[in-house]
């Protein structure tokens, strides 16, 4: 994840900024779309885990061209913190992509956008950050809009794909702080090779040892893993990072919060999902509790999907 912005050496009008950015936010808005579409498939659809594999083994493969191993920041305590955060990124995939399915789009993706509250805290009491008052706040009013969502989808699967989503936030939370350490010095392409390529072999294992069929599936399922590796994984963070040079990290990440709104609207139309009344405040609560968080953290988390 970049942090680092040189506001003195734009090279892009502002407009044209913020059409990235706007295209990047679409990009990554429709990857729990994707999913859901991956895994209803009537001729052969997808294991959730099957699709985090996927997503993470062709994601290694469309970036390994164009890494550069010979760049000086690769070694081997880079690599070592790149390894830790493809742990994460697993554990992130698996538990996400599994929620899409148990719980509704707007709970999952409104849930898993918490990262940086988890962000945060870590940094408060990991690494002794101080946690503005405002910080303190936010994370009060997430807390009670995760209650409220917790509460309007109580019982069965809609509770396990909640606290699924929940974790799939809390891992893309040490994700972004163990690969913030590695990016020091390692390039974005040689990183994120490393960090799929991790994740991608933990997930087969996985997969082998619990019997996940990997292939046979449907047309539509393979277009909409290959869409979401080429749409939200590629496009989607590709884009957005390239707007870090010229808007502040801060701006970006508060923007991003229009993902779940986006992700909720599609899901209305294309699944005729409406959301439970308590989305509504839940959501409310946890936006603004989002953008209080990111306001005043250093290192305001960038949503993975």
């Amino acid at each position: 994840m970049e942090t680092s912005v040189d506001r003195g050496t734009a090279r892009r009008p502002g407009w044209v900024v913020w059409v990235i950015l706007t295209v990047g936010i679409l990009g990554v808005s429709v990857s729990a779309i994707l999913i859901r579409y991956a895994s209803v498939d009537s001729d052969g659809d997808a294991h959730p885990l099957s699709i985090s594999f996927w997503r993470c083994a062709l994601g290694a493969l469309a970036l390994v061209p164009f890494a550069r191993w010979e760049r000086r920041g690769t070694n081997p305590v880079t690599v070592k913190f790149s390894v830790i955060a493809g742990f994460f990124l697993a554990l992130h995939f698996a538990s996400w992509i599994t929620s899409v399915g148990l719980t509704s789009v707007a709970s999952s993706v409104l849930l898993v956008s918490t990262t940086p509250v988890f962000t945060a805290i870590v940094a408060w009491f990991a690494f002794k950050e101080r946690l503005q008052t405002l910080g303190w706040i936010g994370i009060a009013l997430t807390l009670v809009g995760v209650g409220l969502i917790g509460g309007g989808d109580f019982g069965g699967s809609s509770a396990l794909g909640n606290l699924l989503a929940l974790i799939g936030g809390a891992t893309a939370g040490g994700y972004l702080i163990v690969g913030a350490r590695a990016r020091r010095t390692l390039g974005i392409v040689e990183y994120a090779v490393i960090t799929y390529t991790t994740a991608g072999l933990l997930l087969l294992v996985v997969c082998l040892l619990g019997g996940v069929s990997l292939w046979g599936y449907g047309a539509q399922t393979w277009w909409a893993i290959v869409g979401s590796v080429i749409g939200p994984q590629l496009l989607g963070h590709t884009l957005i990072n390239a707007t870090l040079s010229d808007i502040d990290t801060t701006t970006v990440a508060v923007t991003i919060m229009a993902e779940p709104i986006i992700a909720t609207a599609l899901a209305y139309f294309l699944f005729s999902e409406a959301p439970s009344l308590l989305i509504y405040p839940g959501g409310a609560l946890i936006l603004l509790g989002i953008y209080f968080v990111t306001t005043v953290s250093k290192e305001p988390g960038i949503p993975l999907e």
